[in-house]
């Protein structure tokens, strides 16, 4: 059994990655607020995102939160309510929602262990994941419709991607909540364990997915998520990109530059064999 790590009581809450092997964590760490996002929260996490990015070592990301009430809110309404309608367009949805495309798009696959209740911001926190476990007594939700406003990081498009039309405009529509036995029905989830035991099955699929090739790991993400019509354009150059760099007119491009001469292209790819 994984137990949640303990409470922190820092009002503005904090986000800590940690590096196990391969395996890196994100901890979102605010329960006595719902583990609902700061503005420092969101710079701690573009921090992490960074670091995991540039990182060659890593293979797969966690993502967790601290405490027993929920998963995670979301943003603290508290917090954006109290912006101007120029601050909460700049502060909190450009940010917000270039923060959660910055998951989405991780060349490593990412898993969100939802162990408690999430709803708004911390669903489409949850989407932004490339899997998703579920306990079995929690429930899911985008109700930012019954405050007046709609879901602003993502969660519109990635919901509908996810459960189809329909049920997603059911979902936000009515800020219904749907339980575990739901999400896992549409697919909202991939798996669903009791919830002590969420973070210990999450784990469990991070090093299956870790013991895989990584280069071709991250490739498959990406083209799954061009396939899906999630940055068509740069998986296109991405993958364009690192087939010509195996190319023999790469390195003689790149010999003739540095040499300042004419290249002599042959149009013939690397062979291992020759190295």
């Amino acid at each position: 059994m994984t137990e949640k790590q303990p409470e922190d009581v820092r009002p503005d809450g904090e986000i800590t990655l940690s590096v196990d092997g391969t395996l890196a964590t994100i901890h979102i760490s605010r329960p006595n607020k719902l583990n609902s996002f700061t503005i420092p929260m969101v710079e701690q996490l573009e921090s992490h995102l960074a670091t995991i990015d540039d990182s060659e070592d890593i293979r797969v990301v966690l993502v967790t939160t601290a405490g027993e009430r929920a998963f995670s809110a979301g943003a603290d309404i508290k917090a954006f309510s109290q912006l101007s309608a120029t601050r909460m367009w700049s502060q909190w949805i450009r940010r917000g929602h270039a923060l959660f495309d910055k998951l989405a798009g991780l060349r490593q696959p990412s898993i969100a262990a939802i162990d408690g209740n999430a709803f708004g911001g911390g669903l489409e926190l949850a989407l932004a994941c490339d899997i998703r476990v579920m306990a079995n007594d929690a429930k899911v939700g985008l109700s930012e419709l019954g405050i007046g406003t709609l879901p602003g990081w993502g969660g519109t498009a990635r919901l509908q991607k996810t459960v189809g039309v329909a049920r997603a405009k059911r979902m936000i529509f009515t800020s219904k909540m749907i339980d575990a036995a739901t999400a896992l029905d549409w697919g909202l989830v991939t798996d669903v364990a009791d919830r002590s035991e969420v973070v210990a099955k999450a784990t469990e699929i991070a090093h299956q997915v870790a013991s895989r090739a990584p280069i071709a790991l991250q490739m498959t993400k990406q083209i799954i998520d061009g396939q899906s019509g999630e940055g068509v354009r740069l998986t296109l150059e991405a993958l364009g990109s690192a087939a010509s760099s195996a190319t023999d007119d790469f390195m003689e491009g790149v010999t003739a530059f540095r040499n300042k001469r004419t290249p002599e292209f042959t149009g013939s790819f690397d062979d291992p064999a020759s190295r």
